[in-house]
C-alpha cells in the first residue's frame, strides 16, 4: 500500500509529508555546524575544528608560549632572590618525559586551552599531594571527565575514557589547567566554544565557494508545477525539493525535477553574495577572537609597512601571549612548583618588545641628552670592537669636555675569533677562573674563622684546622658544599657543550650510513648498529673531546680539596690517578655511544615495522639526537662532573694522609633522592675503601633495591645527576 501511495504522488511531483526529514539542514548531523544556541559546545565538537583560520590561529599563539623558558627563583632567608639554574623542576619542564620535549609540553597545553578551554597534565608517579612528578603526560581534554563534587571538595577525580578502556585519577594526580568559565566552576571555556557562530559563518562560506567549482552549477529559484493545485501541494512540493538539493552539503547538484514540474533561476548571482568580503569579515571576527593580528599570520593587506608590523608584534605579545603565560605559570605556581619547596617560584622572560623610542625619550629627558655611556661600552656592546685610548670617558656636549670618569674602570676583556671574523668578549670559563681560584683559597680562610667561633686559642688555630672540620654541621658544612657546586658548574657546561658538538657530528655520520644499513637486513627488518657507525671510532672521538675538559677538572678540585685541609701545591695527578682518570673518561665514554646505538636501533627497529619511508627514519635519526643534545648531554655533562670532582677531593684526601674516614654527605634541600641518596647521609668509610662496589644491591628506603651496575662507588655520585659530596670524618695529623 504504501509503496502505490509513494508512486501516485510522485506522478504530480509530490512526496508523503511522513517520509521528509523534519531536521532543518543547519542542525542535527550538519558536518559544518558547531554552535547550538547558548549552550556551551561540547569540547569534543571544539577540538574537531583544528582547521583553516582556527588551526593557524591556535599554531600562532601556541608556537610562541612553546619558545618562552621557565626561569626559577628561590626566595632566600634575608629576602633575598637568586636565579637557579639546576634544579629537577626545570629538568621536568624542559623533559617532561622519555617521549616529548618541553616545547611540547606548553605548545599541546595552550592549544588544548585555546580549543577545548581545558588542559590535563598527568603527574605521574605521585601518591599524595606532595610527591614530585617523575614525568609529565598531557591527555587529551576530550576523552576527559571531571567528577564534580561539593565545596569545598569541588572536584572529586577525573575519568579518561576513550573506547572502552576507561581510567580513573584522583585529584592530585592531575593538573586541570583551564581558562575560567564564569559559569562553571569545575571546567573553563575554550576561544572556539566561544566564537562557534563565527567559525560556522566561515565553515559555511568556505564550502559554499568549494561546491561551486566541485559542481559547476547553480540551483536557486523558483518551482513551477501543473500537478501542484493547492497551497498544500506546493508545499509539500517544496519541502520534499529542499530535502534535496537544499544545504551546504548539496549546493550545486544537478536537479532532476518531476513530471509537469520546471524551475526558474532566481536573479542572485555567486558575485551578488560578495563572499570574497564575507569570508575576510569571518576571518577578521575568528582572528580577534583569538586575539592574533592578521600581520602575524601574514594575512594582512599589501599596505603593511615595518612600523604596523612591529605595533602588531607588540600588541600580540602585550595583550595575547603575555596574559596566557601569566595563567599558566600562575596555575603551575599553585599546583606544581609547591611539590619541589615553598620558597621557590617559576617566572617566565617578558614576550613584549621593548618599547625602544619610549626608552630613548625617557633617557634623553632624564639626562638632557647627554650621553650616558662612554665610546669603549658603545664599541663593545653595539659593535665588539676592541676599545681604544682615552675611550673611556663620557664627554658631553661643551666643549667635549669629560663629564666625568667612570668609578670602576672596565677590566680588560680578552676577545676571541669567531669563524665568520667578527670579535665577541671570551666570557663564562676565562674570566670565572680567577673568582674560582679564590673561591677555593677562601675555603681554609672560612675554615679557620669557624674554629675561632668554637673557641680554641689562636696559637693552636693553624694545627687545629684539620681538626676542626669534623666539628663542623651539617648546616655549616652546606656553605662548603654550596662552593664546590659554584666551581665546578662552568665544567658542566663546557661538557654539554662538547656533547652537542659531539652529537652533531655523529649524527652526520648516521645519515650517511643509514640508507646502506636499511639495506643490509631488509628480510628481518632489522639494524646492525655497526653499520651506523662504528663504536670503538667514537668512543676515541669523545674521549679526545672530554678528556682536556675533566683533566682540567681534576687538578683544580683535587688543588681545591688539599688546600681546604691547609695543603698548597699538592699535585694529585700521579700516575696512578691519571690511569685511573683516563680509564673514568673511557667508561663515559664507551656508555655513552652504546646507549645511543641501542636507542638509534630501537626507534629505528620500530619505523621500519611500520613501514616507514627513508625519509621519516632520517627523521626519526634526528630526534633521537635532538633528545640527546636537549636531556642525555645535561644529563650526562652533570653526572661525570660530580664524579671526576668527587673523585679528585676523595684522591687529594688520601694523598694529604692526615684524612682517615670519609662521610657521604647530601645537600640540606628538598631536591634530595628520598629513596636512594637521603638514607646515605653520614655513611663513613675508611678514605681507602669504596662506598659500594659494582654489583652491590642497595636497600632503598621504600622497600625496593637499587643495583650499582655503572662502576665501583668510590665517591658520589650514586645516580644520574646526582649532587652528593663528601666530608672528611677522621682527620689526624700525626
Amino acid at each position: 500500500m504504501d509503496v502505490f501511495i509513494n508512486k501516485l504522488l510522485g506522478k504530480v511531483g509530490l512526496v508523503r509529508k511522513s517520509s521528509i526529514s523534519t531536521s532543518s539542514s543547519l542542525g542535527g548531523s550538519d558536518p559544518f555546524a558547531i554552535w547550538r544556541g547558548s549552550k556551551k559546545i561540547s569540547v569534543e565538537k571544539a577540538m574537531g575544528v583544528y582547521s583553516g583560520w582556527v588551526y593557524t590561529a591556535v599554531r600562532a599563539i601556541a608556537e610562541e608560549i612553546g619558545r618562552i623558558p621557565f626561569h626559577l627563583f628561590q626566595i632566600k632567608k634575608d629576602g633575598s632572590i637568586e636565579e637557579l639554574f639546576d634544579h629537577d623542576l626545570l629538568n621536568l619542564l624542559f623533559a617532561p618525559n622519555p617521549h616529548h620535549t618541553g616545547y611540547e609540553l606548553k605548545y599541546n597545553t595552550l592549544a588544548h586551552l585555546e580549543l577545548g578551554g581545558n588542559s590535563y597534565w598527568l603527574l605521574d608517579g605521585v601518591k599524595n599531594d606532595t610527591d614530585q612528578p617523575r614525568n609529565i603526560y598531557w591527555l587529551s581534554p576530550k576523552y576527559m571527565t571531571v567528577e564534580k563534587g561539593e565545596i569545598p571538595e569541588i572536584v572529586k577525580g577525573y575519568t579518561y575514557r576513550i573506547g572502552s578502556k576507561t581510567t580513573k585519577y584522583q585529584p592530585h594526580e592531575i593538573l586541570h589547567i583551564r581558562y575560567p568559565d564564569p559559569n562553571d566552576p569545575f571546567e573553563g571555556i575554550g576561544t572556539v566554544q566561544s566564537i562557534a557562530q563565527w567559525i560556522d559563518a566561515d565553515n559555511y562560506a568556505t564550502e559554499f565557494n568549494r561546491r561551486f567549482f566541485l559542481n559547476g552549477a547553480r540551483i536557486g529559484g523558483f518551482l513551477e508545477s501543473e500537478n501542484a493545485r493547492t497551497p498544500e501541494q506546493l508545499e509539500f512540493l517544496k519541502k520534499s525539493f529542499e530535502e534535496i538539493y537544499k544545504g551546504v552539503e548539496n549546493a550545486y547538484k544537478i536537479a532532476a525535477l518531476p513530471k509537469g514540474t520546471s524551475y526558474k533561476e532566481g536573479q542572485s548571482k555567486i558575485k551578488d553574495m560578495d563572499f570574497a568580503n564575507l569570508q575576510r569579515d569571518s576571518r577578521d571576527k575568528i582572528l580577534a577572537g583569538f586575539r592574533v593580528p592578521k600581520t602575524t599570520l601574514g594575512a594582512a593587506e599589501s599596505d603593511t609597512n615595518r612600523a604596523t608590523a612591529e605595533t602588531a608584534d607588540f600588541v600580540f605579545a602585550a595583550r595575547t601571549i603575555k596574559p596566557k603565560m601569566e595563567l599558566l605559570v600562575t596555575f603551575l605556581n599553585e599546583r606544581l612548583v609547591p611539590r619541589y619547596g615553598d620558597d621557590i617560584y617559576l617566572d617566565f622572560d617578558n614576550p613584549v618588545p621593548e618599547n625602544r623610542e619610549q626608552r630613548i625619550k625617557e633617557m634623553e629627558a632624564a639626562t638632557g641628552k647627554q650621553p650616558v655611556i662612554s665610546i669603549n661600552e658603545a664599541r663593545e656592546q653595539y659593535f665588539t670592537l676592541p676599545p681604544i685610548e682615552n675611550g673611556d670617558a663620557v664627554r658631553g656636549d661643551l666643549m667635549k669636555q669629560p663629564i666625568g670618569e667612570p668609578e670602576k674602570r672596565r677590566k680588560n676583556v680578552v676577545n676571541i675569533k669567531t669563524k665568520n671574523g667578527r670579535t665577541i668578549p671570551k666570557t663564562r670559563f676565562a674570566l670565572n677562573l680567577k673568582r674560582r681560584k679564590d673561591a677555593s683559597k677562601e675555603i681554609a680562610g672560612c675554615l679557620v674563622d669557624e674554629v675561632k667561633k668554637i673557641g680554641e686559642d689562636a696559637e693552636k688555630i693553624k694545627e687545629r684546622a684539620q681538626q676542626g672540620i669534623a666539628e663542623l654541621n651539617d648546616e655549616q658544612y652546606e656553605a662548603i658544599w654550596k662552593v664546590f657546586i659554584t666551581r665546578i658548574s662552568p665544567f658542566e657546561k663546557r661538557q654539554v657543550e662538547a656533547l652537542r658538538d659531539f652529537n652533531s657530528k655523529q649524527k652526520d655520520e648516521v645519515l650517511k650510513n643509514l640508507e646502506s644499513a636499511l639495506k643490509a637486513l631488509p628480510a628481518e627488518k632489522a639494524i646492525n648498529p655497526d653499520d651506523l657507525f662504528k663504536k670503538g671510532e667514537w668512543v676515541g672521538v669523545l674521549v679526545d673531546l672530554e678528556t682536556p675538559i675533566l683533566t682540567e677538572l681534576y687538578e683544580e678540585e683535587g688543588s681545591a680539596a688539599a688546600e681546604f685541609l691547609g695543603f698548597d701545591d699538592l699535585n694529585i695527578l700521579t700516575p696512578a690517578n691519571k690511569k685511573a682518570l683516563d680509564e673514568s673518561v673511557e667508561l663515559m665514554a664507551e656508555s655513552y655511544n652504546e646507549s645511543t646505538l641501542k636507542l638509534l636501533k630501537k626507534k629505528l627497529e620500530e619505523g621500519q615495522r611500520e613501514g616507514l619511508p627513508l625519509e621519516e627514519l632520517k627523521e626519526t635519526v634526528r630526534s633521537v639526537y635532538a633528545f640527546s643534545d636537549e636531556v642525555r648531554a645535561e644529563r650526562v655533562a652533570r653526572t661525570e662532573t660530580f664524579r671526576i670532582a668527587n673523585k679528585a677531593t676523595k684522591d687529594a684526601w688520601k694523598e694529604t694522609e692526615v684524612v682517615k674516614t670519609i662521610k657521604w654527605y647530601t645537600a640540606q634541600d628538598e631536591r634530595v633522592d628520598p629513596e636512594i641518596c637521603a638514607p646515605l647521609h653520614g655513611k663513613v668509610i675508611s678514605i681507602e675503601d669504596n662506598f659500594f662496589n659494582k654489583g652491590d644491591e642497595i636497600e632503598l628506603s621504600n622497600g625496593g633495591t637499587f643495583k650499582v651496575d655503572y662502576d665501583d662507588v668510590g665517591s658520589p655520585p650514586i645516580h644520574v645527576s646526582c649532587r652528593c659530596y663528601m666530608r672528611p670524618e677522621e682527620i689526624s695529623i700525626d
